[in-house]
């Protein structure tokens, strides 16, 4: 098990996902550069925690105990950069946000260092981020650089919330830690569509039921309960929950990549997904490691048709064809599975 490393900077501790830039396929980008983002790191992951928070140490400590648990699960990809942000002291963000640039520095760019973290700060995104954080706005989520220098990064602009609430901050680890994992083993910068990339219920789905499942095996949760709630009320993900869902939108289909423009990407993508690997592993018979991560191996080499159908013994069109018939039936019987 990797330990995070802790490092401090002045008064600052250290402690939608997205890529930021539209470079060449990735698979293109790997050849030229002779970079693999499929291996594994000896990088630890490093925590930044702004002034103001973990002053007993709770937002650390519960935030490691679903990342250390990820990370023992997944393996360890890198380099992986947590920011727990806040209001308050502007001078100490900055501070954060300019270690954030360094760390994405390309050293083997003809474009000098200075002028490489200079345009990073000045992204309008990372200036609305920046003035997100002061004004205190809970935002944020998993992003990550271009190749040859890639990191990721999982930012919260207000860790206030995940201070207060210990539960959700242990299960946001584990769950942006599963899009790591995943990120590193398909070109994130194809269309969803592609068989280079995953489909959004494969990333929202699988990152959401691993979670939940793991949070269960924390004792923080009761697993089954958790399933059933997302079909009734949506449980922590938001209204309406799968069922009313399912009544209202007929035609709903998982590989319907419009959703998040629709409005209907919790409904589909984390609830139905969820529920999607669920039907892989306990109706299946699908081991549980195979869906949540060893699939993903093959999806570089074979796209992720081949290496669904290599792993789960059907193809994509039978398992949703499959799926769509058992996620109508009634509550009492899909709850037979667990």
């Amino acid at each position: 098990m990797k330990h995070l490393l802790l490092t401090t900077i002045a008064s600052v501790v250290l402690v939608g996902c997205s890529p930021i830039g539209y470079p060449p396929p990735l698979a293109n980008t790997i050849a030229n550069k002779g970079q693999d983002l499929t291996q594994e790191t000896d990088i630890k992951p490093v925590l930044f925690v702004a002034d103001g928070l973990n002053e007993n140490g709770s937002l650390i400590k519960n935030y490691q105990r679903g990342l250390k648990y990820a990370i023992n699960y997944f393996g360890n990809y890198g380099p992986y950069y947590i920011y727990l942000l806040g209001p308050g002291n502007e001078q100490s963000i900055r501070k954060i946000y300019l270690k954030r640039a360094e760390s994405r520095v390309n050293r083997s760019s003809l474009t000098k260092a200075e002028e490489q973290i200079n345009e990073f700060l000045n992204e309008p995104n990372i200036v609305a981020e920046i003035d997100a954080v002061l004004a205190g706005k809970a935002e944020g989520g998993l992003t990550w650089s271009d190749p040859p220098q890639r990191v990721y990064e999982d930012v919260t602009t207000n860790a206030i919330g995940r201070e207060n609430d210990p539960v959700e901050n242990t299960w946001g680890a584990l769950h942006e830690y599963h899009h790591v994992f995943q990120i590193a083993h398909c070109d994130s910068y194809q269309k969803r569509t592609s068989d280079q990339n995953l489909n959004s219920w494969m990333a929202e789905g699988m990152a959401t039921y691993s979670s939940a499942k793991f949070m269960g095996n924390l004792n923080l949760i009761d697993f089954k309960s958790y399933m059933l709630e997302l079909r009734k009320t949506g449980g922590n993900i938001g209204s309406p929950g799968i069922n009313e869902f399912i009544l209202g939108d007929k035609t709903w289909r998982l590989d319907n990549e419009t959703y998040w423009e629709a409005g209907k990407a919790a409904q589909v993508y984390y609830m139905l997904g969820a529920w999607a690997t669920a039907y892989l592993i306990h109706v299946h018979g699908i081991a549980e490691v195979t869906v949540l991560k060893n699939w993903y191996f093959d999806i570089p080499r074979i796209g992720k048709s081949a290496a669904f159908e290599k792993h789960m013994g059907l193809s994509l069109n039978k398992f949703y064809k499959m799926f769509d018939t058992f996620i109508i039936q009634p509550n009492e019987e899909v709850m037979k599975i667990f």
